[in-house]
């Protein structure tokens, strides 16, 4: 399946450029987020495995990545945020989402703010003083992940970190898992590195999986 290219749009925002693989009507939807300095691109892999599991997939460009407009800030959670307004507008319920560092960030995040969401993947997410350290700037500051995963909300958080990451140690995510209340579900690999897990065929399949799972395709 080719996906369409679309743009985002939110009044007085910054453009932004997505990918949709589009299912038929009332199939969940997945929204796909990538880490910093990547692109909607390089997580096609992942999106075409969401398609041929019937639901539909939306990967991004956060702003001032990619073919997005404006500077990677803050406003990067308000993306994720209008992504998956996007999939509920055409009719995509429920809705999941899977985010890789950063993108596991801005996910978890997400997750506990809209209300369409019944499931969220993390691939070694990083906490927010990782991300402040990245990014050089303190708005990571203010976005605690702790208070994010531990709603009982009824959703469903994956977590998935390699035990050879050499820039997000494994056991902060251990900790995230121990503070989500059921549903959750915690893999970590050994080996990898950071960014390993991404394009992993084993990981695709078992995350796919634990989303299929969750949203009922």
């Amino acid at each position: 399946m080719e996906p369409l290219p679309i743009e985002l749009r939110r009044a007085g925002e910054a453009r932004l450029a997505a990918l949709l693989w589009r299912a038929p009507a009332a199939a969940p939807g997945v929204v796909i987020v990538h880490g910093a300095g990547s692109r909607k691109e390089n997580h096609a892999d992942f999106a075409e495995a969401c398609a041929r599991a019937g639901m539909s997939a939306l990967a991004l460009d956060l702003r001032g990545h990619g073919q997005s407009a404006g500077s990677p800030d803050a406003g990067m959670l308000d993306d994720v945020l209008a992504a998956l307004e996007r999939l509920a507008a055409q009719g995509a319920a429920p809705l999941g989402l899977r985010g890789s560092s950063l993108g596991g960030f801005l996910a978890l995040h997400a997750a506990a703010r809209h209300p369409a969401v019944r499931a969220v993947v993390a691939l070694c997410p990083p906490s927010s003083e990782r991300i402040a350290r990245l990014l050089g700037d303190d708005w990571p500051l203010g976005l605690p992940l702790a208070p994010a995963v531990a709603r009982a909300d009824g959703v469903a958080r994956g977590y998935w970190h390699a035990r050879g990451d050499e820039r997000v140690p494994w056991a902060g995510t251990m900790s995230l898992a121990a503070l989500t209340p059921q549903p959750r579900r915690l893999r970590i690999a050994m080996g990898g590195d950071h960014q390993s897990l991404q394009h992993d065929p084993a990981v695709i399949a078992e995350t796919v999986s634990f989303l299929v799972e969750q949203l009922g395709a």
